[in-house]
C-alpha cells in the first residue's frame, strides 16, 4: 500500500480470515476471566488468548503505527461470577471485529507482532523502539511526492467526508439496534403470552362446556404462540456485521485524523521554531499525510461495503416483521371469536 489507490472491501477481506470463539470453562474462583480461541485462516492456526493480551497487542501496534488507524479496544470490564451472556458475546463480537481490521489491514496484515499474536502459543510482544516512519527508514523524497498544501487540502476534505459518513452509518447502525432490539421483545411477549394461554387451558373436572371450549381454545392458541414461527432469525447477520465493521473502522479513522491534526499542529509549531526549518520533521509531516491519505481508502471501502449491505438489513427487518403478523394472525385464528351477547 504505497499510494492512495482505493481498495476494495473483498481484497480486504480476503487478506485473513479471523474467528474468535469463547472458552467455555472460565478461570477464577470470584473474579473470573475468560479466555479465548483465536483462529487465522491465513496462517492456519489456532491459539488461545486473554483480553490482556489483546491489551499487549494494542499497545504495540498503536505505538508502531501512530499514522494508522488502530481501532480502539471494547472497553474491560470485570467479570464477576462468569458474567452476563449476553456482555461476554458483545465483547467476544468487538474483538473479533478489532482483530480483523488489524489482520485485514494493507500494512497492519505484515506485522510481525500481529503474526506472532495469531500463530504463536506463547506471547511476548515487546514496545517498539521507534515507529513506522523510522523503522521503515522513509525519508518521503519530496521530489515525488504531491505537494504539500495539496495534500494538506486533501486531508482536511477527507476528514470532512470522513465526519459524515461515521455519524451516518453510526446513526444507522443505531436504529437497526433498536429494531432488532424491538423484534426480540416481541419474540419474547409472543411466547410469554403462550405460557399464559397454557396456564388457563389446565383443565377441570367442573368446567361447562363453556369452560371446555373456551380452554380448548386456549390451548391451541398456546401452540401457535410456542410454535416454530418466531425461530427463524430476522438478522441478516453478515449485514450486521459488514455495518459493525465499518462503524469501527470509521471511529478509528476520526481518532486517527483527530490525532494527527493535532501533532501535525505541533510538528508545525516545532518546524517553525528552527532556522533553517528542520528537514526530517518537513518529512515526517509528509509521510503521516500521506499515510492518513492511504487509510482513507481503507475505511471507504469498509463504508461502501455496509451500505451495498444495507438492503440486506431492510430485507431481513421485513421478513421478520412478516412472520410477526403471520403468528398473530394464526394467533387471531385459534381464539375463540369474541361474544355478540354476554353468556
Amino acid at each position: 500500500m504505497t499510494n492512495t489507490n482505493e481498495v476494495t472491501f473483498q481484497e480486504l477481506e480476503a487478506t485473513d480470515v479471523v474467528s474468535i470463539d469463547l472458552v467455555p470453562e472460565r478461570k477464577g474462583i470470584i473474579l473470573k476471566h475468560c479466555e479465548y480461541y483465536v483462529s487465522s485462516r491465513r496462517h492456519g492456526t489456532t491459539v488461545t488468548r486473554r483480553y490482556n493480551d489483546f491489551v499487549q497487542l494494542y499497545d504495540v501496534l498503536f505505538a508502531k503505527y501512530p499514522y494508522r488507524a488502530v481501532c480502539q479496544l471494547p472497553p474491560k470490564r470485570v467479570v464477576v461470577g462468569g458474567g452476563s451472556g449476553q456482555f461476554l458475546e458483545s465483547r467476544r463480537a468487538a474483538l473479533q471485529r478489532w482483530l480483523s481490521l488489524a489482520a485485514c489491514h494493507p500494512i497492519l496484515a505484515h506485522d510481525a507482532d500481529l503474526r506472532t499474536f495469531l500463530s504463536e502459543s506463547v506471547l511476548r510482544l515487546e514496545k517498539p523502539k521507534h515507529d513506522e516512519f523510522v523503522l521503515a527508514g522513509t525519508q518521503c523524497d519530496e521530489q515525488e511526492e504531491t505537494p504539500l498544501e495539496e495534500m494538506k487540502a486533501r486531508f482536511a476534505k477527507e476528514q470532512e467526508q470522513l465526519r459524515i459518513l461515521y455519524l451516518g452509518m453510526d446513526r444507522l447502525a443505531q436504529i437497526f439496534d433498536r429494531v432488532k432490539i424491538r423484534c426480540e421483545a416481541e419474540k419474547s411477549d409472543f411466547r410469554e403470552l403462550g405460557a399464559a394461554l397454557q396456564a388457563l387451558s389446565t383443565r377441570d373436572a367442573a368446567d361447562t362446556p363453556l369452560w371446555t371450549r373456551l380452554k380448548q381454545a386456549y390451548g391451541d392458541a398456546a401452540l401457535v404462540c410456542t410454535g416454530e414461527m418466531f425461530d427463524d432469525e430476522s438478522v441478516d447477520s453478515e449485514a450486521e456485521g459488514r455495518v459493525s465493521l465499518a462503524r469501527d473502522a470509521l471511529a478509528a479513522g476520526r481518532e486517527l485524523c483527530a490525532r494527527l491534526g493535532r501533532g501535525l499542529h505541533a510538528e508545525r509549531a516545532a518546524a517553525a521554531a528552527l532556522a533553517p526549518p528542520h528537514a526530517q520533521l518537513r518529512r515526517r509531516h509528509l509521510y503521516a499525510l500521506t499515510a492518513v491519505l492511504q487509510e482513507a481508502c481503507v475505511w471507504r471501502a469498509y463504508a461502501a461495503a455496509a451500505l451495498q449491505a444495507l438492503g440486506g438489513l431492510a430485507r431481513a427487518r421485513g421478513a421478520g416483521h412478516a412472520r410477526a403478523a403471520a403468528a398473530w394472525a394464526r394467533l387471531h385464528a385459534a381464539l375463540p371469536p369474541a361474544a355478540s351477547a354476554p353468556y
